[in-house]
């Protein structure tokens, strides 16, 4: 005789907890560490190697030379639209003391951008990452010619297109301030303005300061023994930056 017991039991039902154990794997497996950081320096002309060997030796004294990649492309004299192949610039814009933007003008946005990507993807082949930190020391063209009202979208799509090539939403940025050279100029103080609002508008973003690296006999640029305190300046905000996220 069946007890009436058994009769009336319901089957236990392991689909939500075999769910939820596949569900923890994956969770594990997408959020493995390796440890690893990328750094993606670019910029003009004070965006130099002597700044880039300052940033490697941070970097890899805090992290291991192992788990550092500095990719660093620069080109002296070159505004942000170099970077940007999608500029636009401000309404009636002339370039001072040559007139309105040429064909020839137009067809060089983005020049600088395919070098540094093309940088970027030989250097991390085979690579997984924890972070991407974007570098950026530049702004003095755009500064000293007028280009300011559009410096802010520029570099936004700037970041974003990186942040799209490397299919990496969470790419953090730290950006260099241009030093206090020309104050005189209302439009280099408003990238100097510009800069500091991208850095505080971000979720992953920050700035640093340059004016005391600077004098008056080298003007927009910095004396040459100032480089590498330079880039160790930028790699200690940048190791700040990701220590935040942690």
């Amino acid at each position: 005789m069946t007890c009436p017991c058994l009769q009336t039991q319901k089957p236990i039902r392991l689909l939500p907890i075999v769910w939820l154990l596949l569900l923890s794997t994956a969770i594990t497996s997408a959020s493995t560490e390796t440890g690893k950081h990328l750094f993606i320096l670019s910029g003009q002309s004070n965006m130099t190697g002597g700044l880039k060997a300052g940033f490697a030796k941070e970097v890899e004294d805090t992290y291991g030379k192992e788990n550092t990649v500095v990719v660093h492309h620069s080109k002296s004299g070159r505004g942000i639209r170099f970077w940007d192949k999608d500029y636009r610039f401000p309404d009636q814009y002339r370039f001072p003391g040559k007139g309105i933007p040429s064909e020839r003008s137009k067809q060089q946005h983005g020049q600088e951008y395919g070098p540094l990507i093309g940088k970027v993807r030989e250097a991390i082949e085979g690579n997984s990452f924890d972070t991407v930190t974007f570098v950026w020391m530049q702004g003095e063209s755009d500064g000293g010619r007028g280009l300011g009202p559009v410096y802010e979208e520029s570099f936004l799509r700037l970041l974003r297109r990186i942040k799209e090539d490397l299919e990496r939403k969470d790419v953090g940025f730290v950006i260099g301030r241009i030093n206090n050279s020309r104050m005189s100029d209302p439009n280099w103080k408003y990238v100097r303005e510009v800069q500091v609002k991208l850095a505080k508008d971000a979720e992953h973003g920050a700035w640093i300061d340059t004016d005391d690296l600077s004098d008056s006999e080298h003007g927009v640029h910095f004396p040459r023994e100032n480089y590498s305190k330079l880039g160790q300046r930028f790699a200690k905000k940048a190791i700040d930056l990701i220590g935040k996220r942690n």
